[in-house]
């Protein structure tokens, strides 16, 4: 019998979609909705004058946190974020969500009501109503957030509309969630000691990330963004991901890449390198501008205060995704080693 993890994330995407692509209903016509499988959220038809976005997320125990690591609020806090990041690599407005949650019996009480408080504060700082969900008695703790999002026809920004000659832009600097990992790892925590100063930001990043929402709005709104993606995974899997619903390819120029200091901080140059490309759960846009648009993203990062880098070009499909590496080398990214797996080999 084969092990979970040599069936990749997408792996179980594509088989989910070809199960239930023939579906049918034998209760009235078939649902169709305007984008399905595939892209950061799903796309359903509305007789509004807005279209709904659905997307889902979930942190599970042991894979994505230990409860010994992550204060009770912030985990609250990160169960909304990393739906919230959904909505903003479509260039949404986050509205409602449901939230269910497995909890197991050895958890304090008090950790749960703290995960309560931490979600409660995100969704008042974004507008999004708690509107349903469930809880149960789990092995581990597991949180699963539902959100439904609200975007103009034909406004939604898909990873499918990047074209050769397109920039390539993200939002931020990479590899400050990895560093906060690599501290957690280490036995630093949160609020102790040096962590109020220069390992802060890394650990900040790690168990509190911001969700790019203002960004991605606007980068939808104003047409600047032709695709996009956020980064959950990481620079080495998200962006293949990207060029593949693009039908394109894309090459990435190392010394353009935004490393942020905390990498820097804690795990040095060229850790702190790695990190920004191989590293996940940023949760920074990563997008495609049309060529010629270089001075309307600029003024825009200025406008919302948040740098915006081109960091490569969208390129031919026959090119491939490669990193043009600071020695003038062309690596192919399927040949770098790094980004989060859904399905590890402890599986």
């Amino acid at each position: 019998m084969g092990r979970l993890h040599r069936l990749t994330e997408q792996g179980f995407i594509d088989l989910v979609r070809s199960l239930a692509g023939g579906t049918r209903s034998s209760r009235g016509p078939r649902f169709r909705p305007v984008l399905g499988i595939g892209d950061d959220a799903a796309i359903l038809p509305s007789s509004g004058r807005l279209q709904t976005l659905l997307t889902t997320d979930f942190l599970a125990e042991g894979v994505h946190f230990r409860t010994a690591w992550s204060p009770g609020f912030l985990l609250g806090r990160k169960a909304l974020a990393v739906n919230l990041s959904d909505i903003a690599a479509m260039g949404g407005v986050p509205r409602a969500c449901v939230m269910s949650a497995g909890f197991p019996a050895r958890l304090r009480p008090g950790y749960a009501r703290d995960v309560a408080r931490g979600f409660a504060d995100r969704a008042r700082r974004h507008g999004v109503v708690l509107v349903g969900g469930d809880t149960g008695r789990a092995r581990a703790l597991f949180l699963n957030v539902a959100l439904l999002g609200a975007v103009e026809p034909g406004r939604a920004v898909r990873r499918s509309g990047a074209r050769a000659g397109d920039g390539l832009y993200v939002t931020g600097a990479l590899g400050a969630s990895a560093a906060g990992l690599r501290l957690l790892g280490r036995g630093v925590r949160a609020g102790q000691g040096r962590t109020r100063g220069a390992f802060a930001p890394a650990l900040r990043a790690h168990l509190d990330p911001e969700p790019r929402v203002v960004a991605g709005r606007l980068l939808g709104l104003t047409g600047l963004a032709a695709a996009m993606i956020d980064l959950s995974d990481g620079l080495w899997h998200d962006l293949p991901r990207l060029c593949a619903a693009s039908g394109t390819g894309a090459v990435v120029e190392e010394a353009a890449v935004p490393v942020s200091p905390a990498a820097h901080a804690v795990l040095g140059r060229t850790g702190a390198r790695r990190a920004a490309i191989a590293g996940g759960e940023d949760y920074e846009l990563l997008f495609a501008a049309r060529s010629g648009l270089e001075a309307q993203v600029a003024h825009l990062a200025r406008r919302i205060r948040l740098p915006m880098s081109r960091i490569g070009q969208i390129v031919p499909r026959r090119r491939g995704v490669r990193l043009l590496t600071r020695s003038g080398r062309y690596v192919p990214f399927a040949d770098l080693a790094g980004g989060f797996r859904h399905f590890p080999a402890d599986a």
